[in-house]
């Protein structure tokens, strides 16, 4: 997505010195030897100042600065080419420029600057090639945070431009072991017969939640609508198996967080391999508790792109707190590290 940047045309003070005292001293020259090859150096330096500045000057909506890294999924730890390229449309002039750009991952709340100077060639302009590795999952995110660029002489020099940053997910990378049970990876969650004898339904057909702009009348629950005072629709489950309520507790621990992130795709595919549909809940933006339904690999997909795409860092237990207090009495499994990946809470 193009980031138009305020674009200023300055004057540069200590180009203009340097320039003032070097045409100073051809303009001497010229004066004690009357040369007419001073002369015509003077004319010269003059008319390339005026074209290199017009130059500049009408170059501020075409120079346009991008970073570039592959679209699409990535695994955690695995190196992927990272491309910045800045645009000359200009056939006889030259640019030099002061780039300043930042890589790291929004996830982990990490990110490095770094400052070059560049030189944009004629109609080439300038390519920066290097590769980047995410060590912990999470959106890693290129960013061009200034670029100022200079005339031939430094006289002027423009401080903004239009730039493109880019960011792609990298994702945790675990395979679900074909003949996992869920009980021996989630400690405490009953066997189906245990659940049985406890007399717990694990096999409803419907989920009662609210509805939803274009939902169908004949799904309306009205009993229920009349308890609640609000609109309550019955939808089918894919699968006919409880819904599972899955509980994401992220920490300020980035290694922590990494390892809860592997925990949760692992649980996520093994729920959904055993054709148990999901609802995922975890701590958002301003510490709201959010949720998604996940019935397949795909929406899963997506939910881990959405948590990885935004910061981390929680404060220990709220994710816990929020669930108790918004969903009293609902059993959900508690992601996380260690021997067993969750902890089945009632």
């Amino acid at each position: 997505m193009d980031r138009l940047k305020e674009i200023r045309l300055r004057p540069s003070i200590l180009g203009w010195i340097r320039f003032g005292v070097l045409f100073g001293l051809a303009f001497l020259s010229w004066w004690f030897f009357r040369s007419y090859l001073l002369l015509m150096a003077l004319i010269l330096m003059v008319g390339c100042v005026v074209a290199s500045a017009f130059s500049l000057t009408t170059s501020k909506d075409l120079i346009k600065a991008e970073t570039v890294i592959p679209q699409g999924r990535v695994g955690r730890g695995a190196d992927f080419p990272f491309l910045i390229r800045i645009r000359n449309p200009r056939r006889f002039f030259g640019f030099s420029a002061d780039l300043t750009y930042s890589w790291g991952n929004v996830f982990t709340d990490y990110f490095q600057e770094k400052k070059v100077r560049l030189w944009l060639a004629p109609v080439k302009g300038c390519e920066i090639r290097q590769s980047l590795e995410s060590q912990y999952a999470g959106r890693i995110e290129t960013k061009i945070l200034s670029c100022v660029v200079y005339d031939m002489f430094h006289l002027f020099y423009l401080e903004g431009c239009t730039v493109r940053d880019s960011g792609v997910v990298a994702y945790p990378m675990p395979t679900v072991a074909p003949d996992e049970e869920i009980y021996s990876c989630v400690e405490g969650f009953p066997k189906e017969d245990e659940s049985k004898q406890r007399g717990t339904e694990y096999n409803p057909d419907y989920e009662i939640r609210e509805y939803i702009p274009g939902d169908e009348l004949k799904n309306i629950h009205w009993k229920l609508t009349a308890k609640q005072n609000k609109l309550m629709v019955r939808e089918r489950l894919k699968s006919g198996k409880q819904k599972i309520n899955l509980l994401l507790p992220l920490t300020d621990r980035k290694q922590e967080n990494d390892e809860l992130m592997d925990a949760l795709s692992y649980l996520g595919q093994l729920f959904l391999e055993k054709e148990y549909p999901v609802q995922l809940y975890w701590s958002g933006t301003g510490k709201e508790l959010q949720s998604r339904y996940i019935a397949e690999l795909g929406e899963l997909e997506a939910a881990l792109g959405q948590i990885l795409s935004g910061n981390g860092k929680r404060q220990p237990g709220s994710a816990r707190e929020q669930m108790e207090m918004e969903h009293p009495g609902e059993s959900y499994v508690l992601v996380q590290a260690g021997a067993y990946k969750g902890a089945y809470i009632r």
